[in-house]
């Protein structure tokens, strides 16, 4: 278990130092007045639906969470369709989602990336994760998900490194007294 969280911290430090701001110092730091990650893409989903609306707001919007994940609210049961937004976009709110995990609770989110696969010997488990990347590639960060069904790895898995996209519900699961985020429930295709 140590070996996974070791892992994550590793990724999520890799991605901090290597700043992926150009190092403006002060410049970059968010303000009350800065547009949140949520309000673009809520604007370019609403550009992309003919549904714009000319007034703008300085707030950032966190979605409540669901109330009752089996009635969906999003396009074909998708609360976040994730695989249409830019590298950059898709970076910020898989981030996101890893900083404020309980915005996204009982969510379904759909993903593209990378198919990664971790094993841990300590507990004699493979865990999968969709791992996605800025535009310039400085910055990682992977989502975990668990498969529904019983699935066997490698024969219900594509190859590691290969391109996937994921949908599942947003959720938690126990080992060893921890909690982890992941995509339950999950599906590749």
């Amino acid at each position: 278990m140590r070996k996974i969280t070791s892992f994550i911290l590793c990724l999520a430090m890799a991605g901090l130092i290597a700043g992926c701001n150009g190092g403006d110092g002060p410049k970059t730091r968010v303000t009350a007045e800065t547009t949140g990650v949520r309000d673009v893409i809520e604007s370019q989903m609403a550009k992309e639906d003919g549904t714009e609306s000319s007034s703008s707001s300085s707030e950032t919007v966190h979605p409540a969470p669901a109330s009752d994940p089996a009635e969906p609210s999003g396009e074909n049961g998708i609360d976040y369709d994730l695989t249409k937004l830019g590298s950059d976009l898709l970076y910020a709110e898989v981030y996101n989602m890893m900083c404020f995990p309980e915005l996204y609770m009982g969510r379904t989110i759909k993903v593209s990336g990378l198919f990664t696969v971790f094993y841990d010997e300590a507990m004699d488990k493979y865990h999968f994760a969709c791992f996605v990347s800025d535009a310039a590639a400085c910055c990682q960060q992977g989502i975990e998900f668990i498969l529904d069904g019983d699935k066997a790895y490698p024969s219900d898995y594509p190859q590691e490194g290969a391109e996937i996209t994921v949908t599942g519900v947003f959720g938690t699961y126990e080992e060893e007294g921890n909690t982890y985020w992941a995509l339950t429930g999950a599906s590749i295709g």
